[in-house]
């Protein structure tokens, strides 16, 4: 007897608009009907950096992190424990294609995992589920412990040939993306529960490729170590230069293994919170060194990559724009480095960018890349 319990006061968010709260008695389930999918199953798809120290519980730390899978049958559950020590964590499962998730708030439980109803009375016939981290490291981690389905886990799409990775803070992990008013500051409330990386710049500009996408974004983080917007909060000012090789945002956290994963193209979208604190105690030569350096580590990784050093729509010193597309042309001609190439994005709001404005961004990304780039020698199996 396999026994799966439904936690009390499961909460379910189904599209933003309307919170459920579900009283679910403990529910043991039989297993002649319904089937646990253990995580390392070949069949599940996986897109991000996903920490497998423990195959039985693999971990998502970054936003955008995703699991993908087809399965029939006419119910869906899935087990999660969460690691929240911020804020709180949100996912979204994607059924079908359909265009309005089912969001769980999850629910810490003392690291315990809890199985989520995801659905139930589907018709039964094969069905695809995307599932996806929302929210960047502030709101913590979460460990996936198993799907559970009354019908047949079936075999994975292959994975797409195009390859995107992402650097980022907050504006590339989604932060208050779908807050509904643009163009103006941030709401003061909790800005968690409208953030949501499946609308950033980089997930747009994925699914417009039908491309992977692996997004290492955390709200704060500056690209130089001892800096960034939330210095006093965000461990002391953790750069991205600090943890760019991890497999979450953090100085001492597990090395990443840069051969699971080679991109065709890499976004750099840092600067904005080293031009929130950098000023005296780092001079613009000394920043630029450091970006150079950061594109030449990764470099290093990804030999045959194309690079675009972005600075994003937020408004911020335009000084700025000139370090960076100073810093890029410097490292072109010092390493005879054709592949690299800088992108400055029109400056539309104070607040961070919403649906929208992240849309704007994702389109000027994709015009520079069919354009300039492909005019440059690039392409799709660059990095193959």
């Amino acid at each position: 007897m396999l026994e799966l319990i439904l936690a009390q006061s499961l909460t379910i968010v189904l599209n933003q608009n309307f919170i459920a709260e579900i009283d679910r008695p403990t529910v043991v389930v039989n297993a002649s009907t319904l089937q646990k999918i253990a995580p390392n199953n070949d069949n599940l798809n996986y897109s991000g950096r996903v920490n497998w120290e423990n195959p039985q519980a693999p971990g998502f730390s970054y936003p955008g992190t995703a699991l993908e899978f087809k399965f029939t049958g006419t119910s869906l559950k899935i087990e999660l424990s969460e690691d929240n020590w911020g804020s709180e964590n949100y996912v979204d499962v994607y059924l079908d294609g359909s265009s309005q998730p089912t969001t769980i708030k999850l629910r810490q439980e003392n690291g315990q995992p809890v199985v989520y109803n995801i659905a139930t009375g589907l018709e039964n016939k094969a069905h695809n589920a995307v599932v996806v981290k929302r929210v960047d490291y502030l709101a913590g981690e979460f460990k996936l412990h198993s799907i559970a389905i009354d019908g047949e886990l079936l075999p994975a799409d292959p994975d797409s040939n195009k390859k995107i990775e992402v650097y980022g803070d907050s504006i590339s992990a989604g932060h208050a993306v779908e807050y509904k008013t643009r163009g103006v500051q941030d709401p003061q409330t909790d800005l968690i529960p409208i953030s949501n990386a499946y609308y950033s710049y980089a997930s747009i500009l994925a699914r417009d490729y039908d491309a992977e996408l692996s997004l290492i974004a955390q709200s704060g983080a500056s690209l130089v170590n001892g800096f960034g917007f939330w210095n006093n909060f965000w461990h002391n000012g953790t750069g991205t230069e600090a943890f760019y090789n991890r497999i979450k945002p953090l100085s001492d956290a597990p090395l990443w293994d840069f051969k699971q994963y080679t991109p065709d193209l890499v976004v750099i979208a840092l600067g904005q919170n080293d031009a929130a604190t950098v000023g005296n105690n780092l001079s613009s030569e000394a920043w630029k060194g450091h970006y150079k350096q950061f594109i030449a580590n990764l470099r290093a990784k990804y030999p045959d990559s194309y690079f675009v050093g972005m600075f994003p729509n937020m408004y911020h010193d335009t000084q700025w724009d000139g370090y960076l597309t100073e810093a890029i042309a410097e490292y072109r001609q010092e390493n005879h480095d054709n592949c690299v190439f800088s992108l400055i994005q029109k400056q539309v709001t104070p607040g961070h960018p919403r649906i929208s404005e992240q849309q704007l961004m994702a389109d000027t990304l994709k015009e520079f890349i069919d354009g300039t780039l492909t005019k440059n020698g690039f392409n799709w199996d660059v990095a193959n």
